[in-house]
């Protein structure tokens, strides 16, 4: 996902890649939308179990810092606390649609207990995680009571 402060999405969607080429493609999107910053998943949190994703993200983030990129880290708490605070990772991806309608039409359905979520969500989890650190987005406390949840100083970011 590659978004425009102040909310311009410029491109979206999914890439896939096996973990031994996972390095390669993030090379492929470095070099070809040349961010400012690459905000990633911050998996310090207690009890944090993903401990592949963790050195995947740490990889991702030393060969972004290697070509001079800055890198910024945000939870999930924290893009849920931004964008509906108490409630569900739909309710933070509904609330994202309404940010960016041209991702409305690919909002999916309300997920019950016994079905998987599905793909398309992991784009509303990059959305999140890059609006979460933009400060002219509105979130959730922005519209109760004005505040800016987390200053952001880059012109560009991208997931």
């Amino acid at each position: 996902m590659v978004l425009e402060v102040p909310a311009f999405l410029v491109d979206w969607g999914l890439k896939r890649a096996a973990s031994r080429n996972i390095l390669q493609k993030v090379d492929e999107l470095l070099s070809r939308y040349q961010p400012d910053v690459l905000v990633l998943e911050g998996l310090t949190a207690a009890g944090a179990r993903r401990k592949r994703a963790r050195r995947e993200i740490g990889s991702i983030e030393r060969r972004a810092l290697k070509r001079g990129v800055r890198v910024e880290r945000f939870s999930r708490v924290g893009v849920l606390d931004t964008f509906a605070p108490g409630k569900s990772k739909y309710a933070v991806a509904a609330r994202l649609a309404e940010i960016f309608p041209v991702l409305a039409n690919r909002l999916p359905r309300k997920r019950n207990i016994w079905r998987p979520e599905e793909a398309r969500m992991n784009v509303f989890d990059a959305v999140g995680f890059a609006a979460a650190t933009s400060p002219s987005l509105p979130t959730y406390r922005s519209m109760v009571n004005g505040a800016v949840t987390r200053p952001f100083s880059g012109e560009a970011v991208k997931l």
